[in-house]
């Protein structure tokens, strides 16, 4: 539908005065186009307009009688689809013949005026994909790439590349891979050139851009061509992760020649643990791989079967109650949330009390963490997988209660 019905006043009039014995009209507009489109570009469209009259009238047959027939809906549709099919061919031929007459009379040959005919009257023609293959065959044997990259800001040219001049065209401004290759020649970093590329990254979902078409046989040809794996690696529209974007920004992932690379996954995980024991959080795990001495005391005290729920947690609900006894209308309705806390404190003081104190805790530690996030992720993703874990995690969150909540958020 192009727009809304148009009812008729004169029939809407008629339908009134013979109390509604003649029928009302009504006109609805339709269009219908059909258009021929290439990497992105419209090159050719037909519109046909055309409108449906509709009638009614609270008496049958009264209509009938001013459309005539009765005809089958079927067969009146497909009458009209060929109608409006026969429209659309003679349009789009009589577009193409036009056309054709434009591109004989450009008669484009040299470079210059392909190029000219492409942003003149071949912008939008069926001749356009032809005109840029003729373009692209008139490329110099030497500095070819350059050739290319000189046209590549013509629409559908890159695509119709071959992928061994493709793979340099693809991705944003200053970071193609001919731009990179440039770039490293002048003098700049990989790794620079790397910070730059992760920091370009698109915000939102990506539909088109970046390096959006580039695949495994476009790295191939850049890799074999000389360009640092890294970067051709990161060439891609896969978003980079948290622990990468601060790892580059702050470079923490260097090698031994300073130089940033794309880390591991094993690298990233082990770029939330320090290696020593200044952190907030203690590590209930060594570099060792094996359970801290302090953990171990407080699993061979069995802290994690009484502290919270069991001895901890009922002197200090009983310790709590009795103080608010004290105050009217408040001892029994804050009593136990209160006395819960408090158990919760003589737990924990418990607990680490059991695990030797926190100089012994501190003293037996080897690796801490900063945040109680990169705590739960690291130890979930490190050892969330061996016998011991339960009991270990029983144990640390007596010391660290909110480590509960957290291990439970971590996927």
């Amino acid at each position: 539908m192009a727009g809304t019905p148009d009812l008729n006043g004169l029939s809407f009039l008629g339908y009134i005065l013979t109390l509604t014995l003649v029928p009302i009209k009504d006109e609805t507009p339709y269009a219908d186009v059909f258009s021929l489109t290439w990497q992105g570009e419209t090159l050719l469209e037909s519109r046909v307009n055309y409108s449906i009259d509709g009638y009614f009238s609270v008496y049958f047959p009264t209509p009938m009688m001013f459309l005539g027939t009765l005809g089958d809906k079927e067969e009146e549709k497909s009458v009209a689809e060929a109608y409006v099919t026969d429209y659309h061919r003679d349009n789009v031929l009589a577009t193409i013949d036009q056309q054709r007459t434009e591109f004989e009379q450009f008669n484009p040959q040299t470079t210059e005026e392909i190029a000219a005919y492409l942003t003149g009257p071949g912008a939008n023609s069926v001749y356009r994909p032809s005109a840029i293959l003729q373009l692209i065959d008139q490329a110099p044997e030497t500095d070819t790439l350059a050739y290319h990259a000189a046209n590549s800001n013509i629409p559908g040219y890159t695509d119709l590349l071959p992928v061994r001049y493709q793979a340099w065209m693809i991705g944003p401004d200053s970071l193609r891979g001919i731009d990179l290759e440039t770039r490293l020649a002048q003098g700049v970093d990989a790794d620079q050139l790397l910070v730059q590329m992760l920091n370009a990254y698109p915000n939102q979902p990506i539909q088109s851009g970046y390096y959006t078409g580039m695949t495994r046989a476009h790295h191939q040809v850049l890799k074999d061509a000389g360009l640092p794996e890294g970067l051709v690696d990161r060439m891609t529209n896969e978003a980079p992760s948290a622990q990468l974007l601060a790892a580059a920004n702050t470079g923490k992932l260097r090698d031994e020649n300073g130089n940033i690379r794309i880390p591991t996954q094993e690298e990233l995980l082990e770029q939330l643990v320090r290696k020593d024991n200044q952190g907030k959080y203690m590590s209930p795990y060594t570099s060792d791989d094996v359970l801290a001495e302090w953990v171990n005391s407080a699993i061979n005290a069995n802290i994690g079967s009484t502290v919270g729920t069991g001895v901890g947690a009922a002197a200090g609900a009983y310790l709590g109650e009795k103080a608010l006894e004290q105050v009217p209308f408040v001892g029994s309705f804050l009593g136990g949330a209160v006395g819960a806390e408090v158990g919760k404190s003589v737990g924990r003081e418990t607990a680490i009390s059991a695990s030797g104190g926190w100089e012994a805790i501190r003293s037996t530690s080897d690796r801490s963490f900063d945040d109680i996030s990169s705590m739960a992720r690291y130890l979930k993703a490190k050892y969330g997988h061996t016998g011991n874990f339960a009991d270990a995690m029983d144990a640390t969150r007596q010391i660290y209660p909110e480590l509960a909540e957290t291990l439970a958020q971590v996927r």
